[in-house]
């Protein structure tokens, strides 16, 4: 399967960091996250790192860089509202 990601901005747009890696940054493969899983949230429309959790138990996934909380999916798969603002390094 082939994923194409575009992440482009306006000159008005003022993404706050570069991507460091941590949980729920953008991403474009498993290189760019410490935790070694960058995983395509498809039906949310966006790509980030993420981490593995057991479905019902909320526990290990922690909040995003601006506080919103993320679930664990029935896949087991710690799923966040949206990616952290940042920009990926490739």
């Amino acid at each position: 399967m082939l994923v194409v990601l575009t992440f482009a901005g306006c000159a008005g747009d003022s993404t706050s960091r570069t991507c460091t890696g941590e949980l729920y940054d953008a991403c474009f493969d498993e290189h760019n996250c410490t935790s070694g899983n960058c995983h395509n949230f498809s039906t949310e429309g966006f790509q980030a790192c993420s981490t593995s959790c057991t479905p019902g138990d909320d526990t290990p996934c922690m909040t995003t860089a601006d506080g919103r909380k993320a679930t664990c999916s029935a896949a087991g798969i710690c799923t966040p509202p949206a990616a952290n603002d940042c920009t990926p390094t490739i």
